[in-house]
């Protein structure tokens, strides 16, 4: 998985003028872009890299700064995003069987927001030798990030526990169907002394079963 960088599906949109022009003005200005990458730094929101009809390039641009057409009201970024990046190891996926779905997400006002899903951000740690201080694979605390177009012409990234998918073959019950909990456990197959190999150079091992301690 990549470090730092990592390409996306293309997104075809607006930046706003502000963006370029560090909050000083422009706020009413409205340019074509393609995002086409994102840049994930621990304890920072993702952040996006971009194409401009110039030819400019921009780096580390934050979701707040594009829409999909002009005069879209600009909405807080604490209400698109809620998690900051839980490391620099970033993976994204366009999961098919979501592709284009219907999504919806409660924000940090309690607003039920509806939207297109676009592709998924998740975070990992790549090896032992590098520490993780972070949360990228805590079972408790791990979060990945759905990118979401909205109806109202912002983009938003957020967390499962937020959204609802609006899948109209399979997805029938409008009520919750049991309370779900945060899982804390982190699965492991080979903690268990139940089960040993046999000891040979047999290409085709036999396994035996041996008494577990209790």
């Amino acid at each position: 998985m990549p470090e730092l960088n990592a390409n996306i599906p293309p997104i075809e949109c607006y930046v706003r003028g502000n963006f370029l022009r560090d909050q000083e003005d422009s706020h009413d200005k409205y340019f074509p872009c393609v995002i086409f990458g994102v840049s994930s730094i621990k304890s920072r929101s993702p952040l996006f890299h971009f194409l401009m009809e110039d030819g400019g390039i921009w780096w580390r641009m934050p979701i707040n700064a594009f829409c999909t057409k002009p005069g879209v009201p600009e909405e807080p970024i604490y209400n698109l995003v809620l998690w900051n990046s839980f490391s620099p190891h970033i993976s994204v996926t366009k999961f098919e069987n979501l592709s284009n779905m219907r999504m919806s997400y409660i924000d940090r006002n309690k607003n039920n927001v509806g939207g297109k899903y676009l592709f998924t951000l998740d975070w990992h740690n790549p090896e032992s030798n590098i520490l993780d201080d972070g949360y990228s694979e805590s079972p408790g605390q791990h979060k990945c990030g759905h990118v979401i177009q909205r109806d109202d012409g912002n983009f938003a990234v957020q967390p499962n526990n937020r959204i609802r998918l609006k899948e109209p073959s399979f997805v029938t019950k409008k009520d919750l169907v049991i309370q779900r909990l945060i899982n804390t456990n982190k699965w492991d197959v080979e903690s268990y002394d139940k089960w040993v190999l046999e000891d040979s150079n047999a290409y085709d091992y036999d396994i035996s079963e041996t008494e577990v301690d209790k």
